[in-house]
């Protein structure tokens, strides 16, 4: 069975806590609100307000320029656009999975230098209506990925991660705006049919290792 979470209740029921990150101490990072969900490997963090406009407004610019992804019709939803890749958000999100991850590591037989060697290759907008449903998936060729929330509304469709024959349902609402959810780019992944009106509105990305 799947566990049920709801993004507004994360101080509660996830012990979703504020931390004082020691990149904020060092004037890299601000500070924010995170945990990894409970037993797994999904991080969730609200992001600082900066960078959520900082890639807020990236979407609207793949919104308005609708230059279509053209992946496979299962792994993909009807409204999916390329869209520029922030340097904030990214200066932000790399830092973030290298203070919160190990897999690129040493520990795992990857040697990096740390956020550096961190790179967003690739992101888009995903705009959902009613009725929209995106099929279990991975993505390819990369590291980590991500889903940040732009738009959304209460009873939104939910999020769904699958791992070794395990479900974890993250529910949608009014209140995940601003969150970002980052997780390993091979683990199996979801959205429930949409059956609210309205649009729900998320930005994806994959992140690879590169050299320095």
């Amino acid at each position: 069975m799947p566990i049920d979470v709801n993004l507004d209740g994360f101080r509660k029921r996830c012990n979703y806590t504020p931390i004082e990150d020691h990149y904020a101490g060092q004037g890299q990072l601000p500070s924010f609100i995170m945990n990894f969900l409970t037993g797994t490997d999904i991080l969730v963090c609200k992001m600082p307000g900066e960078v959520f406009e900082d890639v807020k407004k990236a979407s609207d610019i793949g919104i308005e320029n609708k230059i279509k992804l053209n992946d496979a019709e299962e792994a993909s939803i009807k409204q999916e656009y390329s869209m520029p890749i922030p340097n904030m958000f990214e200066d932000w999100i790399t830092q973030l999975i290298d203070h919160c991850y190990e897999f690129h590591k040493e520990r795992y037989g990857i040697v990096t230098k740390g956020a550096q060697n961190l790179h967003i290759v690739k992101m888009w907008v995903n705009v959902m209506e009613k009725g929209d449903q995106h099929y279990p998936h991975t993505h390819d060729h990369s590291f980590y990925s991500f889903s940040c929330y732009i738009s959304t509304a209460n009873d939104d469709a939910p999020f769904y991660f699958i791992k070794d024959n395990k479900g974890q349902k993250v529910n949608i609402d009014k209140t995940s705006e601003g969150h970002v959810l980052i997780f390993p780019s091979q683990m199996i992944h979801t959205v429930y049919p949409k059956k609210t009106d309205g649009q729900r509105v998320s930005v994806s990305g994959n992140i690879v290792i590169r050299p320095c």
